[in-house]
């Protein structure tokens, strides 16, 4: 929200306008205040009615500006693992392979998820199995009370049985904390079986919400991945994705093209796809009445393989086009010159072609005369560790860019490049900017390297390893993990979990709209401002 601004002329009246202007602050934060009361009870409302997707948003947008606020950020958290849970359950991947899987399939599933978290994850000598099954029945028993969930796993719901049934799984998960893995497993097996025989619940729905929740015993970013998010994730980390590069929009309860990726199979089509063209069929299977993901899932499908979508607009009438699905490049570098001398250098992820990219915008900037540059890390929640320390050497000659902490063993990253680069350097961050962007403008600045401008970072001070988890007969994919396997800590050996990197200029991104002008980006703007002040030394 708009805080107060005043400018105060001094004249007789001095005395009560510096008055006035002294209760300005207090005004605010007392507006302020009103305001994040209303968004943690429309959030509330949204948890109510199981909207877990807008609660989430909403507390993210409370914790951006308001961190000590830990009762709102377990909020944050519990809505976010409800939140994973309905996507879970939304998956196609999930539904159709991972929970095709019978009684003992799935329960050997579950054994090498125990295994992996125990084996893996960075604090697993404090996390005993029993702990890892407490918050599996946890997650199962938060299952139970979302009607939605119950009415897709359970053919006969009754709200008396399943709150029944959570009540013995409250009694269960409260002696098992002291559990060996033998003995979990063992526990897991009657836990199914019983939802089997008391609610006619699959025995494979049951062990996997387990399976799911045991995740949850370590951090916030351990977490169960289903297929299609297991593929997702190491395609983004590419920076390629399989597609045939149509996205999808509703409009007027019709599902329709909303947009065409260019370069892709989509873009090559005659006529071009339009806006205005409805989409009928995929596969001559109608897709009225099917939920969007399990239209995309329809799309979706190996490289070189092929996909028949049945169109029709008002321009191009009813049509079938062939479309051949093949990867598409994702960059994760944009740059430009913002004036004749300022140049512009946006990192959206690290992935394995960003060093490349950094690479070839430097040299390009520098071919425009550039003498100062604004590196734009907001919203880059991260990606490859190691390519971000990489980042950072091109930037820093000599010095400390971050230490982690293992499981096993610690290291230390040094920056030794005499061919760094010397020119003035500004660094735009935000409360989206996180994990590996973090060690980026953690390592700027405090090798007093660059100038941070925005708002404090998100504060993620770990790094995840992906395990991919056995395939299922017929080598039917089950997911995988990510699973925290490393601290990490600035150069000065400060932690950034909770905390961030805090920049030397606090500046709000966008200034509204003013006398007929357009909403510009105001941390953008104080950034190219900044450059240019340390060009001239000031």
């Amino acid at each position: 929200m708009p805080r107060t601004r005043s400018i105060v002329r001094m004249t007789a009246f001095s005395a009560g306008i510096l008055l006035l202007s002294s209760l300005l602050p207090q005004i605010a934060r007392a507006s302020d205040e009103q305001e994040i009361k209303a968004l943690l009870s429309l959030a509330e409302r949204r948890e109510q009615e199981f909207d877990w997707e807008k609660a989430c948003d909403i507390y993210e947008t409370v914790l951006r500006t308001e961190r000590d606020l830990p009762e709102v950020r377990g909020r944050y958290i519990h809505s976010l693992r409800r939140c994973w849970q309905m996507r879970r359950q939304k998956d196609a991947s999930y539904r159709s392979k991972v929970l095709s899987l019978d009684y003992g399939q799935a329960m050997r599933l579950y054994g090498n998820i125990l295994d992996n978290l125990l084996d893996n994850s960075l604090d697993a000598k404090n996390v005993s199995p029993g702990i890892l099954l407490q918050k599996g029945i946890d997650e199962l028993s938060l299952a139970l009370a979302d009607p939605n969930f119950c009415l897709q796993h359970l053919p006969s719901f009754k709200t008396a049985e399943a709150r029944e049934f959570r009540d013995w799984l409250a009694r269960v998960g409260s002696t098992v904390s002291s559990s060996n893995r033998s003995q979990a497993k063992k526990q897991v097996r009657e836990i199914a079986l019983a939802a089997m025989s008391k609610l006619q619940m699959s025995s494979t729905v049951a062990i996997m919400e387990l399976a799911s929740g045991s995740c949850y015993a370590f951090d916030d970013y351990t977490v169960y991945l289903t297929p299609n998010q297991l593929r997702d994730l190491c395609e983004s980390l590419k920076g390629e994705y399989v597609s045939v590069g149509i996205s999808l929009g509703m409009m007027d309860g019709k599902m329709m093209v909303a947009g065409v990726t260019p370069f892709s199979p989509a873009a090559e089509t005659m006529p071009p796809l339009g806006k205005d063209e409805q989409i009928v069929s995929i596969d001559k299977k109608p897709i009225a009445n099917r939920p969007p993901e399990a239209i995309l899932e329809l799309l979706e499908g190996p490289a070189g393989s092929t996909v028949d979508v049945e169109l029709n607009s008002p321009t191009n009438g009813n049509r079938v086009i062939t479309l051949r699905r093949r990867a598409l490049f994702i960059p994760s570098v944009s740059y430009r010159m913002r004036n004749e001398v300022v140049g512009y250098l946006n990192i959206a992820c690290f992935q394995d072609t960003t060093l490349q990219e950094v690479d070839e915008a430097l040299y390009n900037l520098k071919k425009s005369n550039m003498k100062a540059l604004v590196l734009d890390l907001r919203g880059n929640t991260g990606g490859l560790f190691e390519v971000a320390v990489e980042v950072a050497r091109r930037f820093i000659d000599q010095g400390v860019i971050v230490s982690t902490q293992s499981s096993s063993t610690s290291t230390i990253y040094h920056a030794r490049n005499q061919a760094a680069l010397g020119v003035p350097l500004v660094v735009l961050v935000d409360g989206d900017t996180a994990s590996s962007a973090e060690v980026l403008a953690g390592a700027l600045k405090e090798n007093k390297r660059g100038r941070l401008v925005g708002q404090a970072t998100f504060g993620k001070g770990c790094t995840q390893s992906i395990f991919k988890l056995p395939s299922g007969p017929g080598g039917v994919p089950t997911g995988g993990l990510r699973i925290t396997v490393a601290r990490f800590f600035s150069p000065d050996g400060a932690s950034y979990s909770g905390r961030g990197v805090v920049p030397h200029m606090l500046v709000g991104r966008v200034m509204m709209p003013m006398m007929n002008m357009p909403a510009m980006d105001h941390q953008l703007e104080e950034a190219i401002l900044e450059a240019q002040r340390l060009m001239m030394g000031s």
